[in-house]
C-alpha cells in the first residue's frame, strides 16, 4: 500500500464543507419527496434500489421455523429412494385419461374424467385421487385445458 501525502488548503476544505451541506440539504428533500419509509440505497451507474417496508421473509411477530440439531435443516428425499416408484395395476394414469376423453367426445372436467377412469376400473394408489389428477392433468402429454375447468385432447 502506498501512502499519499494531500496538502489541504482552506479553499479546498471549504468546498468540501459547501459540498457536504449541499448533499445533506438534497438528502432532506428526498426524503420529503419519497416519505420517512423509503430509502435510497447503491447509487451507482444511474441505478437505485429504493428500499421500503419489508416484503418478504416471514411475518414480524412469528417465530423462526425450527431447526434440526446440529444447526442444520433436515435434507428432504424422495420416500421411495433407491425402490421402483409403485404404478397402478390397471396402467399409467395418462393412457387411460386418453382413453375416457375419446370415449366423451368433448371436453371434460375433472369430475367427469374421474368418474370415467373408474367406470374403466382405474386404480389409483393414492389416497385422493380427485386432488391427484386435478394437479396431474395439467401437465399431462396430449390434453390441452379448454376453459374455466375444461380439458380436451389435443388434435
Amino acid at each position: 500500500m502506498q501512502l499519499v501525502m494531500v496538502t489541504l488548503t482552506t479553499s479546498t476544505l471549504r468546498r468540501a464543507l459547501d459540498l457536504q451541506e449541499r448533499i445533506e440539504s438534497l438528502q432532506g428533500e428526498l426524503t420529503r419527496l419519497l416519505g420517512k419509509n423509503v430509502a435510497l440505497t447503491g447509487m451507482v451507474g444511474g441505478t437505485a434500489s429504493v428500499t421500503g417496508p419489508r416484503r418478504r421473509g416471514r411475518k414480524p411477530g412469528r417465530p423462526a421455523k425450527k431447526v434440526a440439531k446440529g444447526g442444520r435443516r433436515k435434507k428432504r428425499t424422495s420416500p421411495f429412494k433407491g425402490r421402483k416408484r409403485p404404478t397402478s395395476p390397471s396402467g399409467p394414469l395418462a393412457p387411460a385419461v386418453h382413453k375416457v376423453m375419446k370415449r366423451a367426445g368433448g371436453p371434460l372436467n375433472v369430475e367427469a374424467l374421474l368418474q370415467g377412469l373408474k367406470q374403466d376400473k382405474y386404480i389409483w394408489k393414492v389416497s385422493e385421487p380427485k386432488k391427484n389428477l386435478a394437479a396431474r392433468i395439467y401437465t399431462m402429454p396430449g390434453v390441452k385445458k379448454v376453459g374455466p375447468g375444461k380439458f380436451a385432447l389435443k388434435k
